[in-house]
């Protein structure tokens, strides 16, 4: 296929022609052509677009990913240390996941029938009025 219109690479790409004229506007995506006032893409394009849908959904915000974009040609790897920030991150809020799942099977295994009861709940109440709410440990 030669150049695409709009609505046949957000077809091929499942991303809306709204986000496609958003990402052009961000700078995210180069301009495109156009012919007969209609934007014309190149067959690129839609791998250009895989590249930051994939950005995002590892966690990189559009500012990251011009960012990485902005200091390509200046040979920096700048997207290592993004990278290295994101696993931080990633692993905060593994972790985070891990407290509340601790905290929520320690309330099942409760014999209690109401939770306002369970001594294990009633610890972590305490953990909050103590000023340890969300970093208290389990």
């Amino acid at each position: 296929m030669g150049e695409w219109t709009i609505g046949e690479l957000a077809a091929a790409t499942g991303v809306p022609a709204s986000k496609i004229r958003y990402w052009e506007r961000k700078g995210l995506l180069p301009a495109p052509e156009r012919s007969g006032g209609q934007r014309r893409y190149a067959p690129q394009a839609a791998a250009r677009i895989a590249r930051l849908r994939l950005c995002q959904e590892v966690g990189f915000t559009l500012e990251e990913i011009a960012s990485m974009e902005e200091h390509r040609s200046s040979g920096l790897d700048l997207w290592r240390d993004l990278v290295r920030s994101k696993l931080a991150d990633i692993d905060r809020q593994r972790a985070e996941l891990d407290r509340r799942s601790a905290r929520l099977n320690g309330a099942l295994d409760c014999p209690h029938t109401f939770l306002s009861d369970c001594p294990h709940f009633r610890a972590h109440v305490q953990d909050y009025l103590a000023g340890q709410g969300p970093t208290a440990q389990t």
